[in-house]
């Protein structure tokens, strides 16, 4: 390869800074989630020291979607307006910043204060991580680089939560908001020095650029346009669904878990329930992957298709797991039996976002594929706001199972909107 050759990016073949950049970034966003799936190890133990119940401490589940979801809606559109890379590497210094907090305080109140500063600082990393992406792969290999971006997050519960649960064990609760935060600040620092927000920043051309506007300045008129296409608008109901059961999943599956049977828990030790809970997040990183590959490939860039299946399987898991209960660990190979229903219900559940987060790139471009992303994120987030509560609610009236059962149904409805969009 010549020298001019090495500074182009072709189509067909994987540039090495291309792949650096690229796996530099997820890996970043993979050590964004340790900053947040930490609390789910950590529910029992606050809620026993701070006398909370499920409906209470439930609102820091609200207070984190939400806010994810309303720092969406700006950080799509200031990432692809100016410059990706940094709104990440500010975004994983705040959560650093407000984990350690977290971590030093005595009230609800301020519980609610630094997640809540916690889900804004995290909300700056999947948007612009989405510009990053669009503008570094040609489309035909998206579906397969969104399935990687999006299992490397998974990867983040796959260590968190052992981590968490061993500290928690070995410590005390307070722990879980120390560790993981370090290892995202080691990682941003990495990051700052090695990724570039475009090919062109890296002295670099691409073989694939169209006529596209890509040097035009995104503006609030594109915004504008964004939010009121009916396509990118059922796309943001899909996604709702998607993340109500993913974030129900995430924050409640190891409550139910490790709560005693008497309570309608399953009465498992907190390290195995975190073993089992992380099965989700190895499923996640393996369906994430495979269902954005299928995508590219199989359906030759239609997404609807896997994205119907995924929520089909994840309503059949999660049906599975209501119905055998807590009778499962009784079971000779109860345990795996049940791992491997949470590695079906939440692989595919997460799996799924592989193929929705494609949509918006495939409808919009890549000039305005992260400012789309930012706007299904931020609405999806805005919907899975309300599980948190919602779920806590069932749990406290209706048995700790309950909440699958709803979650097995908001699967459903996912999987009807994926056939209705047909993209």
């Amino acid at each position: 390869m010549t020298g001019k050759e090495h500074k182009i990016i072709k189509t067909d073949e994987l540039h090495p800074v291309q792949l650096k950049v690229f796996f530099t970034m997820i890996i970043l966003y993979t050590f964004y989630f340790a900053s947040n799936y930490n609390l789910g190890p950590a529910t029992k133990y606050i809620q026993e020291d701070f006398n909370l119940n499920n409906s209470e401490f439930g609102i820091l589940f609200t207070i984190f979607t939400l806010g994810f979801g309303l720092g969406q809606f700006a950080a799509g559109f200031l990432g692809d307006r100016y410059n990706p890379k940094m709104l990440m590497f500010a975004g994983a210094l705040g959560s650093v910043a407000a984990n350690i907090c977290f971590g030093l305080s005595d009230s609800m109140a301020a519980f609610c204060i630094f997640w809540g500063i916690n889900a804004v600082s995290l909300s700056m990393g999947w948007s612009p991580g989405c510009s990053i992406l669009f503008r570094w792969i040609p489309q035909k290999r998206w579906g397969l680089f969104m399935g990687l971006f999006d299992a490397f997050a998974f990867l983040g519960g796959i260590i968190i939560y052992p981590i968490a649960g061993f500290s928690i064990t070995c410590f005390s609760w307070r722990s879980a908001f120390f560790i993981p935060p370090a290892l995202l600040f080691i990682w941003a620092m990495v990051y700052l020095f090695v990724v570039k927000s475009t090919p062109e920043e890296a002295g670099l051309s691409v073989e694939w650029k169209t006529g596209e506007d890509e040097k035009k300045q995104v503006d609030l008129k594109d915004y504008g346009s964004i939010l009121k296409d009916p396509t990118i608008n059922l796309t943001c109901t899909i996604a709702v669904c998607s993340q109500f059961v993913r974030w129900g999943l995430v924050n409640w599956i190891i409550k139910i878990l490790v709560e005693s049977t008497d309570l309608g828990g399953f009465g498992i030790a907190l390290v195995a329930a975190a073993a089992i809970a992380s099965a989700m997040h190895w499923g996640g990183a393996f369906f994430s992957i495979g269902m954005g590959y299928v995508s590219d490939t199989v359906f030759k860039g239609s997404r609807w298709q896997t994205i119907a299946i995924g929520y089909v399987i994840s309503a059949a898991s999660l049906i599975g797991v209501y119905l055998a209960g807590p009778s499962l660990i009784a079971m000779n190979g109860g345990i795996a039996i049940l791992a491997i229903m949470l590695f079906l219900a939440g692989g595919c559940i997460q799996g799924v976002q592989a193929p929705i987060f494609n949509l918006p790139g495939d409808i919009l471009g890549s000039r305005l594929g992260g400012t789309g992303v930012g706007v299904v994120n931020g609405w999806s987030y805005i919907g899975a706001s309300f599980a948190g509560g919602t779920l806590g609610f069932m749990m406290d009236n209706f048995g700790l199972t309950s909440g699958i059962l709803l979650m097995a149904v908001i699967s459903l409805l996912g999987a009807v909107g994926a056939v209705v969009i047909r993209k």
